[in-house]
């Protein structure tokens, strides 16, 4: 689902593949894994090519068309990278591979459709106790932040929506790199803070860490993205953090109430 809301950003989906390549090469350097094991630790590459969620399973990506041929000459192309200076050559020949795979999705001026929470979703795990948000930029080209009330209240609502089928629910968590943004984390009660573990500040797969390479606008994000290649690491590691949801659901439900004159 989420590739495919990502398919029509023409800046970022090229942007951050070729970013992906470039970290690939970069994590084997430095770490001294198999390229190959880089490329899985960077699954979410595949998935932004293919937009197949098979891609994820070892055994049913062997059934997408072409993929299989595909990821292991782009494998090869890194394998063959034997130095830094070589590297933007190594990148520029895997994206000319890529680039006919992807170019036709592009739509201008594209938005996304209506979705029943907005920018919201959740799954619930742990034999219904837990119940886990996860979210998407949906009102590009704005930011969330400058729609609070709306953003808060469809937050409240996917809640309020998994408590009517889940009563049992319990704790409320997300797993996303704008856990470490101060906006964010005041939508959450302190124990959000408290109760943080970081998942992954190097590859990573899905939108939780990778989204933050996209602008507001749906665009590559430049700067974040010589922040990795400089350090090797994300400038915002993907997280994840938890509250009970005797304390989220007051926390929220007040935010969305304070906000609503400025909405």
């Amino acid at each position: 689902m989420i590739a495919q809301l990502y398919a029509p950003l023409q800046q970022y989906v090229p942007g951050v593949i070729s970013l992906m390549i470039r970290h690939v090469w970069d994590l084997h350097r430095q770490q001294h894994i198999p390229v190959k094991q880089a490329w899985m630790d960077c699954a979410w590459i595949g998935r932004l090519i293919t937009l197949d969620n098979r891609v994820q399973d070892r055994e049913s990506r062997m059934h997408i068309e072409g993929w299989s041929q595909l990821e292991d000459t782009l494998i090869a192309c890194l394998e063959s990278c034997k130095n830094k200076q070589e590297l933007d050559k190594a990148a520029d020949d895997c994206m000319q591979l890529i680039q006919p795979v992807i170019k036709k999705r592009f739509q201008r001026d594209y938005r996304m459709p209506p979705r029943k929470f907005h920018c919201w979703w959740y799954t619930i795990h742990e034999e219904g106790t837990l119940l886990a948000v996860h979210l998407v930029n949906a009102y590009q080209p704005e930011s969330p932040f400058a729609h609070l009330h709306h953003f808060a209240h469809t937050l409240l609502m996917t809640i309020e929506d998994a408590l009517a089928s889940h009563p049992h629910i319990s704790r409320v968590s997300c797993g996303s790199w704008l856990n470490q943004t101060t906006r964010f984390r005041q939508m959450w009660p302190l124990s959000f803070q408290h109760n943080v573990r970081v998942l992954n500040e190097t590859g990573g797969f899905g939108p939780g860490v990778w989204g933050q390479y996209m602008t507001t606008e749906g665009g590559f994000h430049v700067s974040k993205a010589a922040t990795l290649l400089t350090s090797g690491k994300h400038p915002f590691a993907l997280t994840e953090a938890e509250s009970p949801l005797e304390e989220m659901l007051p926390h929220i439900s007040r935010i969305a109430e304070q906000t609503r004159q400025g909405s």
